[in-house]
């Protein structure tokens, strides 16, 4: 996969550089970005894993553009372990990124980094900003969110009343049609929701880790950062959009109304002016679901800009890696009960696992409620992933994850 992936990008950016500027100034990566050297056009080259698990590829991806790194900084086929070290070090904190749905994994993966990037006498390299845990598949772009809700959201999940949804996916398309407010107009905004947090995580990736005391200063920025107003909100306002397609859509004493284009667009005037229960109820499914908006977790890759992010030459990875899960989005019944209920696992057939999963609300309720919530979190991610519009070409059919 290096070699197939990996390599012509290495090859283009050092091409690029020989053959566009021979002088050594300003020219750029495969994706745009700028550069005045080979040092530089390598350390400007942004990989990643968008299911890294503990780190395997990215790992391999940093020894193989250390060692070219290395090769160029000592101007030999074979340089010094030291020097190839130091560059292992630049690559890791400079080129890698990575995503991953397990919170236990994103952790593993910082750890063997940290591990490889080790030198002697300096601190473990910054890495939080970089590798991020949320699912990488389900999130909104300002393109998305530019078009408003789409009718589609309010398509019946499991536990849904039918009515209920054709009453608000009717509310929503005449709120949307009749532009109650243009999300992307006006000059004066109480905040504004491509967020101001932008600029301070690319700086992070000028500050310097090598000393304690610097590397101290860099994580409480990035504290800072996730704390503030700017990130919050920012964040606040793709969730909403991405919650309306998951929301719990019959009456309910304890859920609140779901989100149509108006309180989307209130939202969007002004984060504070949900009402709590709604405003908890965004959280929570964002939780559960782990909404992964691109653009706000790594704004120095996907510039924040209201066209559709892949159109931009600046915008995006130089090149991807990794063995995405290959799973069907589908709930698979059988996976299911095979941790928790053997005798349905091992049903001689569907139909006889059907009858056996229709008397567990009297033989076992509360594996039954457990069922049901995993088979609505698997729907609403099927959901997302048809109708949001970020997957015109993949969407499509019986979904397998690897295919998104």
């Amino acid at each position: 996969l290096l070699d197939s992936a990996l390599e012509p990008v290495i090859e283009a950016a050092l091409k690029g550089r020989d053959t566009t500027s021979p002088s050594g100034h300003l020219t750029t990566s495969p994706s745009g970005h700028l550069t005045t050297s080979p040092e530089q056009a390598l350390l400007a080259l942004k990989i990643c894993d968008p299911a890294c698990g503990s780190g395997h590829f990215l790992i391999s991806a940093a020894h193989r553009l250390a060692k070219r790194l290395a090769s160029i900084r000592a101007r030999e086929d074979e340089p010094a372990p030291s020097v190839i070290q130091h560059a292992l070090r630049d690559v890791i904190g400079h080129c890698i990124y990575g995503v991953d749905i397990n919170p236990m994994a994103v952790e593993l993966c910082k750890i063997s980094l940290w591990m490889e990037a080790l030198e002697p006498g300096k601190p473990l390299t910054f890495l939080d900003h970089h590798i991020q845990c949320g699912n990488s598949l389900l999130g909104c772009t300002p393109a998305l969110l530019k078009k408003g809700i789409p009718d589609a959201a309010f398509t019946p999940l499991t536990g849904d009343d039918k009515d209920y949804c054709s009453k608000y996916k009717k509310l929503n398309k005449e709120e949307r049609d009749k532009d109650v407010l243009d999300i992307f107009s006006g000059d004066e905004k109480p905040w504004e929701h491509l967020g101001n947090h932008a600029p301070y995580l690319i700086n992070l990736n000028l500050m310097d880790d090598t000393n304690n005391e610097n590397l101290k200063r860099k994580e409480e920025a990035y504290a800072e950062i996730m704390r503030s107003s700017g990130y919050l909100n920012s964040k606040f306002i793709y969730d909403a959009w991405c919650a309306a397609f998951v929301w719990k859509k019959a009456s309910s004493d304890t859920i609140p109304y779901p989100i149509t284009q108006r309180l989307l667009d209130n939202i969007d005037s002004n984060p504070y002016s949900v009402s709590p229960a709604i405003r908890s109820e965004i959280m929570r499914l964002a939780e559960d679901y782990k909404f992964f908006h691109w653009h706000i977790a790594f704004p120095d890759v996907f510039p924040l800009t209201t066209d559709h992010l892949t159109t931009s030459p600046n915008s995006g990875f130089d090149c991807i890696l990794g063995n995405p899960p290959w799973e069907r989005v589908k709930l698979q019944e059988k996976e299911f009960f095979s941790a928790v209920d053997a005798d349905i696992a091992n049903a001689p057939n569907a139909a006889a696992r059907k009858r056996m999963i229709d008397d567990l609300p009297t033989s076992n309720p509360l594996l039954y409620q457990a069922f049901l919530a995993e088979k609505r979190k698997s729907e609403g991610s099927s959901l997302l992933i048809r109708e949001s519009g970020r997957y015109p070409l993949c969407g499509r059919g019986d979904v397998n994850t690897y295919t998104v």
